[in-house]
């Protein structure tokens, strides 16, 4: 007998157990971020328990979510924007309306455009707060878009496009329908401005604004332009580019750090090809931080006992504007700076002439520039190059993104 009671006292030892590990187990797996997960954009909501009728229900806290959003049924009919506008029938109309957190919490805005009749399909862009309120506030608006389009980016800032009827690409035109998009803005939510205030994109090349990124980022997703899902390759594209170092398109690339499939950034030497020349190490990143299949985009570009000091990256300049940096003097010359604008024309430029007649150095001069966008800022670059003594071809460079005014 105490044999078996001792038994039993056993079992039910081990069964009392094993029932308050399961008990504990389910407990853990029901609440908030139980079960298996992967990294992706940033949760839309959360769960909390909230009492019910003596019960625990979840309830969702809402969340800032990232790229356009749906808009309240009430509102998101172009033609309830008409009124508010207002609009003029046979003139203008709503044309779209799209939603999202663009003013850093959760409550949504409307980015509403108004196209124009006419030939040159002039795009208005406003955008609103407190939309659902029968006199909704208006915190952005611009005007005159010739074939203007806009959108909300992945990063809840505004994206526009338009013609710049000045530019390199559009001066010779000999009709309105030969007119291409080719300027492209960004505007991103200032909480001291109290309103949306131009900003620039990381990138440089290949795409010098985030329009551009995500539409090309659409294209590779759909199997186009594969080179730019490589480092390498998209380091050497830059540096064969007629519009930055006509390099040769074979010239080698050497990865350096990252770079992988599913690395975020990455260090690349590229080499030119000719005899006495030089290289470029080309810093590149993902899109938007997209380890999956994200394009990669160059963001800044040196080379070896060059630099830019002042102005710092992603400044707003104005012409004329100071540029002070170093580099290798030979009979006094490093090489000369150049603003390129959003179609990396050469719209101003200067020599950089060293203090001392040979060797390390520094500079300083001013550029003077004439964008041809007349009509508010735009992305751009500063670079300097130096060149070689043996070719005249470029033997380093210097790339900083910076905003044109």
């Amino acid at each position: 007998m105490k044999s078996y009671a001792k038994r039993l006292n056993t079992s039910l030892f081990t069964n009392v157990i094993v029932f308050l590990f399961v008990t504990f187990t389910l407990a853990a797996c029901s609440g908030p971020g139980g079960g298996s997960g992967t990294a992706s954009t940033p949760t839309v909501s959360a769960t909390t328990p909230t009492a019910t009728a003596g019960h625990a229900t979840p309830t969702t806290t809402p969340q800032i979510q990232l790229g356009t959003q749906p808009c309240p049924n009430a509102v998101k009919a172009p033609s309830y924007w008409d009124a508010i506008i207002p609009t003029q029938a046979n003139v203008n109309k709503v044309e779209n309306v799209y939603c999202g957190n663009l003013v850093g919490n959760t409550s949504l805005q409307a980015l509403v455009t108004v196209r124009a009749n006419g030939t040159g399909a002039i795009l208005d862009v406003y955008v609103y707060t407190h939309i659902t309120d029968p006199n909704p506030a208006q915190i952005f608006k611009l005007q005159s878009l010739y074939k203007g389009n806009a959108r909300i980016s992945g990063y809840n800032t505004v994206l526009t496009a338009e013609v710049d009827q000045s530019s390199s690409v559009n001066k010779n035109s000999t009709s309105n329908a030969a007119l291409v998009q080719d300027l492209f803005r960004e505007f991103k939510w200032s909480d001291s401005v109290g309103t949306l205030v131009p900003v620039t994109f990381p990138g440089i090349f290949p795409d010098l604004t985030r329009y551009q990124a995500e539409a090309a980022q659409q294209e590779v997703n759909q199997g186009h332009q594969p080179w730019r899902l490589s480092a390498t390759q998209t380091a050497q594209a830059l540096a064969s580019s007629a519009s930055l170092l006509m390099w040769n398109s074979n010239a080698p690339a050497t990865l350096v750090s990252g770079g992988g499939q599913h690395d975020l950034n990455a260090v690349v030497n590229v080499k030119n090809t000719l005899a006495v020349s030089g290289t470029i190490t080309v810093t590149l990143s993902r899109l938007e931080g997209n380890s999956n299949g994200g394009i990669w985009e160059a963001t800044s570009v040196i080379s070896n006992g060059m630099s830019i000091t002042s102005p710092q990256e992603r400044n707003r300049l104005s012409s004329p504007t100071a540029v002070a940096g170093s580099g290798s003097a030979f009979e006094g010359v490093i090489g000369r700076v150049f603003v390129l604008d959003h179609l990396y024309t050469d719209i101003g430029h200067a020599g950089a002439k060293g203090a001392i007649g040979n060797g390390n150095t520094t500079f300083a001069t001013t550029v003077s520039y004439t964008s041809t966008f007349k009509n508010g800022t735009e992305e751009g670059i500063l670079v300097l190059y130096s060149y070689s003594n043996a070719n005249g071809s470029i033997a380093g460079a210097v790339m900083i993104k910076e905003m044109l005014g």
